[in-house]
């Protein structure tokens, strides 16, 4: 469930935005949250919930999974948001077509949701025993962009603010909760640029000359 870094765009991992560059080194942090928050009680049978040290060795096994699905790169999911966008993908279209006209797309006000909804089997001796659902809410709010795009590709973003809210709950219990605003990289152009568009296909290869009898 790992997604590439956005090209051009510094990595920032939706880890790091909930809970801080440090404490996302370790799954500790996301362990003591789920702990806080009571997050696995009574998640195995028994009516009474988990007590003492398997509540912990419950809760550190849940922590060590949700840390690698908090590996997605917040700009990956916000760059394949901007490749949806109707007004990118036209101006995409268009400068495939023409590569020598590339185009100033100004954008309005706009947010793009990236939800994502794994789930995790816990077993007892081989056993399937409870299946824990997690869900991850991103929502970036973006204002004022005016951003380039050549050859179908987004190459520099020129002027325009991001704001995101995150949102991490495990069995529908909140864990994590986070507002900010991302550091986007104005003015200058991306090192990689973002493809708005799919591949092209390679043209059908070229039929061989066919000589009649004569």
């Amino acid at each position: 469930m790992t997604a590439a870094p956005a090209p051009g765009l510094a990595p920032l991992t939706v880890g790091a935005f909930l809970l801080g560059p440090q404490a996302v080194e370790s799954a500790e942090a996301i362990a003591d949250t789920l702990h806080d928050h009571h997050a696995a009680t009574g998640i195995l049978p028994g009516g009474q919930g988990l007590a003492g040290a398997a509540d912990r060795a419950v809760e550190s096994e849940l922590a060590r999974v949700v840390n690698g699905f908090l590996e997605l790169d917040v700009f990956a999911l916000l760059a394949h948001g901007w490749a949806k966008h109707s007004e990118l993908r036209a101006a995409a279209h268009r400068t495939r077509l023409s590569p020598d006209a590339p185009e100033l797309v100004a954008l309005a006000t706009h947010s793009i949701t990236s939800a994502h909804h794994p789930s995790v089997e816990l077993l007892v001796d081989g056993t399937p025993v409870s299946t824990v659902e997690v869900e991850l809410t991103l929502v970036f709010h973006v204002r004022a962009l005016v951003a380039a795009v050549e050859s179908g590709r987004l190459t520099e973003l020129h002027s325009g603010q991001c704001d995101m809210e995150a949102k991490l709950a495990v069995r529908q219990i909140p864990v994590a909760a986070r507002e900010g605003r991302l550091a986007l990289p104005l003015g200058r152009r991306l090192h990689s640029p973002i493809d708005l568009l799919p591949p092209q296909a390679p043209p059908p290869p070229a039929r061989p000359p066919h000589f009649g009898a004569g």
